[in-house]
């Protein structure tokens, strides 16, 4: 018997390898299908699917461990209705992929179950394959739909607020030289670590202040030398530049931690596969400042991007703002760490005419 489920699934999961954007939900997408090839089975019953429940779909998309993932995130993230659309929507913005699923004769579908409520009871997701332009098929999928859909996924996505997540510690790769000073992630600014860092870049600030005034008397001073070559003066010009980004990208965002309490970490303080990390200064229960090494996303509510801290200016007038990977300067919203809520600060009417085209 030929197997239609083996070939969707296989042509699916290929097309979304292929694909050029990557967003979460896609990554949810990707999670689900891959773990129908990973379980593949029949029997005399017929097929046997592999079903998820939303935590386990969130954790492996992110890359992080089920058991850190609260079952209210990964609920309020994993909503069955969107990811039915962005599956619709990816098949037919994919005209391979829908001529190939159009020769098969199937399609792929997310089946979902209802929760009767306790941990026990959670919703599960697989996928499924439908006869394409079969009526009685399609009405019965409706009807299902219609009897599985749960009540969140029903109410209308707010597109003008985000939800931020805080990147456990542990789930950052530093690199080797922070992890001298950051234990697991974490310094504490009055332990020995933490004086010494600071000691450190104290050094650095004031080297930096006598290389460019060491450069600036060597170039004028350059025809009073007599035995100093022009080419070792252009050595002592390049050393200007080279002290100013370190003073401008590394110095600066650490000298703004206690009064920002959160900015993007320099570069070389995340391992060199990772693009993005960011520091964030906390109190403890002793009232003393800890800064640590996490990373805060949320997945924009406009075209389901990554949304990554980064920069206000020029056009935000925040330090920090939320700005989606897919689009930077358009999908823009707020940052707030103390409610990990972000509200859109783009252009006005932006929301509304998106609104009024959905």
């Amino acid at each position: 018997m030929e197997n239609k489920h083996l070939d969707v699934f296989e042509e699916l999961h290929d097309q979304l390898l292929n694909y050029p954007r990557n967003t979460l939900w896609d990554e949810y997408l990707k999670v689900i299908v891959r773990e129908q090839l990973k379980q593949f089975k029949y029997s005399d019953s017929g097929f046997e699917p592999e079903k998820l429940s939303r935590q386990q779909i969130y954790a492996r998309a992110k890359k992080t461990d089920e058991n850190r993932v609260d079952s209210q995130t990964a609920k309020n993230a994993v909503k069955t209705s969107k990811l039915k659309s962005t599956l619709t929507a990816f098949i037919d913005s994919q005209p391979d992929c829908k001529k190939a699923f159009l020769q098969l004769g199937y399609k792929p579908i997310i089946v979902a179950t209802t929760s009767d409520g306790g941990s026990k009871n959670k919703a599960l997701l697989w996928m499924d394959i439908q006869a394409i332009n079969s009526a009685n098929v399609e009405q019965e999928h409706i009807d299902e739909v219609s009897l599985l859909e749960t009540d969140e996924d029903s109410d209308d996505e707010d597109l003008s607020s985000v939800t931020y997540e805080r990147k456990a510690t542990s789930d950052i790769k530093l690199s080797l030289l922070v992890r001298l000073f950051f234990k697991k992630g974490e310094l504490k600014m009055l332990s020995v670590s933490g004086i010494s860092l600071m000691l450190l870049l104290m050094l650095s600030a004031l080297v930096d202040i006598l290389i460019v005034i060491y450069s600036i008397l060597v170039l004028l001073l350059l025809s009073d030398l007599p035995s100093f070559k022009l080419w070792q003066a252009m050595v002592f010009l390049v050393f200007i530049p080279v002290a100013y980004l370190n003073w401008r990208y590394f110095l600066m965002p650490l000298q703004s931690l206690p009064q920002h309490r959160v900015i993007k970490a320099p570069m070389f303080f995340a391992n060199i596969n990772d693009d993005n990390a960011d520091i964030e200064m906390y109190r403890n229960k002793d009232k003393l400042n800890i800064a640590r090494i996490t990373e805060f996303t949320a997945v924009c509510p406009i075209c389901s991007g990554v949304i990554e801290l980064a920069n206000g200016k020029p056009d935000q007038k925040p330090p920090l703002v939320g700005r989606c990977k897919e689009a930077p300067h358009a999908h823009v919203y707020s940052f707030d760490r103390m409610t990990m809520k972000g509200y859109f600060l783009g252009v006005p009417d932006y929301l509304i005419n998106m609104e009024s085209k959905d």
